[in-house]
């Protein structure tokens, strides 16, 4: 509510994960988008998988194209992790050739 009534918010990571969905139900694009915005700058090894499903689910373009620039610019740390397997096959299509373009 507080967006809608200032066109401005103070996210943090969880909530922009929350409101990003939210926005998202409700048709707020100027909403979804500053979300998606905050979220493709603070992506992280603790909540990259959060973040890369949420983009495929949401099918936030920009959003998934940071989250895979992420996963291929550290794919050597993060493929040893438990919660890798948990990346969808399309996105690890697109990680690959990210990584062999480069």
């Amino acid at each position: 509510m507080e967006f809608i009534y200032t066109d401005s918010i103070d996210l943090n990571e969880s909530l922009a994960l929350e409101l990003f969905q939210q926005a998202d139900k409700y048709s707020v694009p100027a909403l979804k988008t500053l979300c998606e915005q905050y979220l493709s700058t603070h992506i992280s090894p603790e909540n990259y998988v959060n973040i890369a499903n949420l983009a495929e689910m949401l099918d936030a373009t920009s959003l998934r194209e940071a989250a895979i620039a992420f996963i291929a610019k550290n794919v050597k740390a993060l493929k040893n992790r438990q919660d890798f397997a948990e990346i969808s096959n399309e996105m690890l299509k697109d990680v690959i050739v990210k990584i062999i373009v480069r």
